[in-house]
């Protein structure tokens, strides 16, 4: 390659030279990015275009800040810099930044679906406690050895770009001139480089942020083919610190959305015991009962025994995820706190003061206990337990029993329900238990005794939930034998949505929409509810209601069991948008402004926006989102996340 023809050019022209290969190796990750994820979006060319042009300023600052080094060796007005030696040195510090900046898009472009936005810093935080990591990424590049192979081919593509130039001569060859001309050259990319990272040359502009990605798309999805993951590494690493918001006075805000729960005392508390489920990635699709009408009526999802549950449980037409993460799922479950604008577990505001169920319950004589099958400290899940006050946290290690284990994630999901069903049985009663099943991920194996049992249709995943509730089916089997069964109250949510299987479902609603199944043995607790929008922050106040608690606490959902449909609201947060749903409408608002308004219940695929046809819909949605908002971050930075004085 070195006895190759090379160009001989200026030593500033060689470096836009070398950093233009990184504009166009960025760009074709762009674009294997959009085609390999097409199923998420609907985009004609002219608007791809677009996309792609608004791209080039995302590019532009992670690609600066990723060579910061690069271009500040380059530049310095020396002339050693014309060595081959310090050249050489140049060269491989080249390819080392940028080749991993590239790879971080590269493993995108697969992630992307599981997530549905691009990569941020948060991502280190949730999987530090992994002991796992080494074998996952060595599956990862082999299962996606497509996106392997592409990724070497542009680092093979970067080294033979970058050796097809070399610089000429020294110029100007006069010492005396040398110094001042480069000198000024220097400054003069010194102030083009401050500029191009903070997006813009204005002194009032503030550089910017993946939030102004929206400025080329029609649709917040699409931010996510604006932006590169470098960028969005970067930019997140300030965390998320909200500012103070004051939409309304507090005499209106609070008529308008009051997350502060006062029950009347009037009801007899029902000691029930409560047990949580939360299966991993159990999309509502998977659940054919929810969905009778398609296929012509002939759609059984995957799910045959919590189709069951349906049958004889409460639940809901439209449920919704409060998040795109399992780091999401126990603050949202558990907590009764959305993820908002990042995963509430990697905020600033994690140490706030908690309104959790095994606080609320433990005054009224309740044990509790959470269970998850990986490796204890896996997803951060045991220190979350811990603050939210759980007494006792049962993982791998109580398991205690490696041959169970899946070599992956943790311990199969039969074996570990059934686990946690005989630790419950030693149990005083009441008690408060929630369980996070682990086998339904990535990299959807199971155990090899179910090869041919399971058998995935078109996506490995359905046979991994097909195990799942399985799995789930004999813990119900096992527990029903149990003095405490017929006592309990059964809750079964998923922790988020993944892998969207039909076009019905690959849109903002099938992203979030996710079972919600209240179960108590022999009760007359039973229904599918097709009237109210009910979320996973509801899942605390409705078991607090079900089972006569009558003092007063915050939570930012509502009561499911009151059904009083002028309050229901769901609320979700994605690619810089809040979206939500209240009465027959789904609101997207950036935090300024609406964006789009959509009829949910008569438009699914949200076709039709109808946002300015009606301004007392659009006043009433934009208001309680509003109103949502102003609730929510400034109880965060008040850390008033409970009734403790001065939060009322």
């Amino acid at each position: 390659m070195s006895k190759s023809i090379k160009i001989k050019i200026d030593i500033y022209l060689l470096l836009l030279y070398r950093i233009l290969i990184i504009y166009l190796l960025f760009t074709l990750s762009r674009l294997i990015f959009y085609v390999y994820n097409a199923g998420h979006f609907d985009i004609s060319l002219s608007r791809l275009l677009i996309i792609f042009m608004g791209g080039l300023k995302f590019d532009t600052t992670a690609i600066l800040y990723t060579n910061l080094l690069f271009i500040a060796l380059s530049i310095i007005p020396f002339r050693f810099r014309h060595r081959p030696t310090y050249q050489k040195v140049l060269k491989y510090i080249f390819f080392i930044t940028n080749g991993i900046a590239l790879m971080t898009n590269f493993i995108d472009i697969p992630y992307y679906d599981f997530v549905l936005e691009r990569t941020t810093i948060s991502i280190f935080d949730q999987f530090k406690h992994e002991t796992n990591l080494p074998g996952l990424f060595v599956r990862f590049v082999f299962e996606y050895w497509y996106i392997t192979l592409l990724y070497i081919l542009s680092l093979w593509l970067m080294v033979w770009l970058y050796n097809r130039a070399t610089f000429s001569s020294p110029f100007p060859k006069n010492k005396l001139w040398y110094y001042p001309y480069h000198t000024a050259l220097a400054l003069i990319t010194i102030v083009l480089t401050i500029g191009g990272i903070r997006g813009d040359f204005k002194h009032s502009t503030r550089p910017i942020t993946m939030s102004n990605a929206g400025e080329y798309v029609n649709h917040p999805n699409e931010m996510a083919i604006v932006l590169n993951t470098p960028f969005c590494l970067i930019r997140s690493t300030e965390g998320a610190h909200f500012a103070r918001q004051q939409y309304f006075s507090n005499d209106v805000l609070r008529e308008i959305y009051n997350p502060i729960h006062t029950p009347t005392d009037t009801t007899q508390f029902k000691p029930l015991n409560v047990v949580v489920i939360i299966v991993e990635s159990l999309n509502k699709e998977f659940v054919g009962r929810f969905y009778p009408y398609l296929d012509n009526g002939a759609y059984k999802g995957y799910c045959p025994f919590l189709d069951s549950l349906v049958d004889v449980g409460y639940t809901f037409k439209y449920s919704f995820a409060n998040g795109r993460k399992s780091i999401d799922a126990m603050p949202s479950i558990l907590a009764s706190i959305p993820a908002i604008e990042s995963p509430f577990v990697l905020s600033s505001y994690y140490n706030n003061h908690m309104t959790t169920l095994p606080n609320l319950l433990k005054p009224m004589g309740y044990k509790s206990a959470f269970f998850h099958g990986a490796p204890n400290g896996s997803m951060g899940f045991l220190a979350f337990s811990r603050l939210a006050g759980f007494d006792e946290y049962y993982g791998k290690n109580e398991y205690n029993n490696d041959k169970d284990f899946d070599g992956t994630w943790g311990i199969w999901d039969e074996e570990f329900l059934q686990f946690m069903a005989n630790t419950l049985d030693t149990f005083r009663q009441p008690f408060m238990a929630s369980v996070f099943t682990v086998t339904s991920h990535h990299p959807f194996v199971l155990p090899k005794r179910y090869d041919s049992v399971f058998k995935s249709v078109d996506f490995p995943l359905q046979r991994c939930i097909e195990y799942t509730d399985y799995a789930i089916r004999r813990f119900f089997h096992t527990a029903s034998r149990m003095p405490w069964y017929r006592n309990t109250l059964f809750v079964i949510t998923a922790d988020h949505v993944s892998l969207n299987q039909r076009e019905e479902f690959k849109n903002p609603i099938g992203y979030f929409s996710v079972p919600i199944i209240f179960f108590q043995p022999g009760s007359k607790l039973r229904g599918i509810d097709t009237l109210l929008v009910a979320q996973q922050i509801d899942i605390l106040p409705t078991i607090m209601h079900y089972l006569g608690y009558s003092k007063p606490y915050f939570a930012f959902g509502q009561d499911l069991f009151d059904t009083s449909y002028a309050n229901k609201f769901a609320v979700n947060y994605l690619n810089g948008v809040y979206r939500l749903y209240h009465k027959n409408y789904m609101i997207e608002f950036n935090g300024t402004q609406a964006l789009h308004l959509y009829d949910f219940r008569r438009d699914s695929l949200l076709q039709h926006d109808l946002l300015g046809k009606d301004p007392a819909v659009d006043r009433e949605m934009t208001d309680l989102i509003k109103a949502f908002i102003q609730q929510y971050k400034n109880r965060m930075i008040d850390n008033c996340l409970t009734l403790r004085k001065g939060c009322e």
